[in-house]
């Protein structure tokens, strides 16, 4: 379903939901190892909660004021300027590279990566296949031309679903650079080809200040970075550059469901999400960097987290197996039903945007 909006002479290509069948059966694991999950989650959140304040928002780089909610050891506000979720301490150096970096990475691409041919393939397909597509249909449509010649650049590309989406499609000109010297191998291992180069943290913004692309994306990195506005500078600084694809996590109804179920295993605002965009936040980034907003696509998994989290309670309960049978055949099959309710208000847990670099 879409919806057009006009911006800058330009309508916004505007797209909302997507099917969660095959994202439940990937993610098996959240429900199956709850408890080891969740306890990796709460290492990595207490580890934040010993770093030094944060005073400046992380999106438009203003005073952050009182406290909101706490979660998890963790302080949250909502920054008064762009409306942009802010975690209250600092991802130094420090916490960055234990998460990140330290032992090559392994640690932190366990949680990303499939051991085998089949696993890592079927995610490229089912979750990488359609980013891509939504990225090279938009800008064919705003352009006008195709986008097959372009040359695309992926930043914290992680084990290369992306780039080896990008290469299925029949993409030629593409790249990706990681951090993580572990998926940098696991990947290329796995594409067949060393489309993905190891970069250090230090190095990135001078590659993106230089590099010769058309399009760089970001696919679940922004909210990770330490220094989203310097990326952004970099961005804008390289006239090379003329279109900027992410995808973010949002400030949605999941962090509720997160609080209301201390037990379950954090998605959305937990671990390495110190802060979480909201479409206000997004907005103003925009505007601040001179970046026009060419195609936006709202879905989520509010419902899906929803739905486990009920689902891993009912498991650890003393009912018997039927029970959690009964409420799977009950909500199964009106997830997406009710996500698109959330999706279509911008109210989803994440969200992709293609941006014009002015």
């Amino acid at each position: 379903m879409k919806k057009e909006l006009k911006v800058k002479n330009k309508k916004e290509i505007v797209k909302y939901g997507k099917s969660s069948k095959n994202l439940i059966s990937l993610k098996d694991v959240f429900f199956k190892d709850n408890d080891r999950l969740l306890f990796k989650a709460n290492k990595v959140n207490k580890l934040y909660s010993q770093q030094p304040k944060r005073l400046k928002c992380k999106n438009c780089n203003c005073n952050l004021h009182d406290i909101i909610f706490s979660k998890l050891y963790v302080d949250y506000t909502i920054c008064e300027t762009c409306g942009h979720l802010n975690g209250l301490n600092e991802d130094t150096d420090s916490f960055c590279a234990q998460i990140y970096t330290d032992n090559k990475g392994i640690e932190y691409s366990e949680l990303y990566k499939s051991k085998e041919a089949k696993g890592y393939n079927r995610r490229v397909e089912d979750i990488y296949t359609p980013k891509v597509q939504f990225m090279l249909d938009s800008i064919t449509e705003f352009n006008g031309t195709s986008s097959g010649s372009l040359k695309y650049a992926d930043f914290g590309a992680g084990s290369g679903y992306f780039v080896s989406a990008m290469k299925k499609i029949g993409l030629k000109n593409i790249i990706g650079y990681e951090v993580s010297e572990q998926q940098v191998k696991h990947g290329n291992k796995l594409i067949g080809e060393n489309l993905l180069q190891l970069i250090s943290i230090e190095d990135t913004i001078h590659k993106i200040k230089t590099i010769n692309v058309d399009v760089v994306s970001m696919i679940g990195v922004l909210e990770h970075v330490q220094s989203p506005r310097e990326f952004l500078e970099a961005i804008c600084a390289n006239k090379n550059i003329k279109y900027f694809y992410i995808f973010v996590p949002l400030f949605s109804v999941s962090v509720f469901f997160e609080m209301a179920f201390p037990g379950v295993m954090n998605r959305q605002l937990s671990g390495a999400h110190t802060h979480l965009y909201t479409e206000s936040s997004l907005k103003y980034m925009a505007k601040e960097f001179n970046l026009d907003i060419v195609a936006s696509w709202w879905f989520g998994t509010d419902m899906v987290d929803l739905y486990r989290s009920i689902s891993v309670l009912l498991e650890k309960s003393d009912n018997t197996k039927k029970v959690t049978s009964i409420w799977s055949n009950l909500f199964s099959p009106v997830i997406d039903s009710l996500q698109l309710d959330l999706d279509k208000k911008h109210m989803s847990s994440e969200v992709h945007m293609l941006f014009k670099v002015n």
